[in-house]
């Protein structure tokens, strides 16, 4: 038992030896397209919306205390399938709150890029800007991101410009 113990041992030794990888990889798996992780892509912001912007009404609910506003140019999908857009949750006032934003549809998540400055017609980057989960359990929380994520996201992105306004007219509007 102890000839063969020391066998063994001689033969794992060995074969530590005998290998020319040590960094434990594994050479030979081919990474599909979906086995990488999500990278961010840096995305130039949006010029600020003209005084002539055409902004489509979304409708969320009866009940909700905002008319939340959509511009229509301003939608587009980015090269690391985000959906951009130009967003303004107008008050019952008439006060403006135009944020530009992005969906990320896999994860639920939205990010604000910039909050328009009325006055100014400037756009002000936040210094914090991160990924936000949309409350996927409560549409309460966060209804306009809610409706912005059914229209774009489910039964996935739209393939074009004509197939992305064919959603927004069915599907966020009245």
């Amino acid at each position: 038992m102890r000839r063969f113990s020391l066998v063994f041992l001689m033969l794992c030794t060995a074969v530590t030896w005998a290998r020319d990888d040590k960094t434990l990889e594994n050479r030979y798996y081919i990474e599909s397209e979906k086995d990488r992780p999500w990278e961010e892509i840096a995305v130039p912001m949006p010029d600020y919306p003209p005084a002539d912007a055409q902004w489509l009404d979304l409708y969320v609910s009866n009940t909700h205390p905002a008319r939340p506003k959509l511009m229509a140019q301003s939608v587009r999908i980015a090269p690391d399938n985000t959906v951009h857009y130009i967003l303004n949750i107008q008050s019952l006032q008439g006060f403006n709150n135009i944020t530009a934003e992005a969906l990320h549809c896999p994860q639920i998540s939205v990010k604000t890029f910039g909050y328009g400055d009325d006055v100014n017609r400037r756009w002000v980057v936040p210094k914090v800007s991160a990924w936000k989960t949309i409350g996927s359990v409560n549409e309460n929380t966060d209804p306009v991101r809610h409706l912005l994520y059914r229209t774009f996201c489910e039964d996935g992105l739209p393939r074009n410009e004509a197939q992305m306004m064919e959603r927004i007219r069915s599907r966020a509007m009245r």
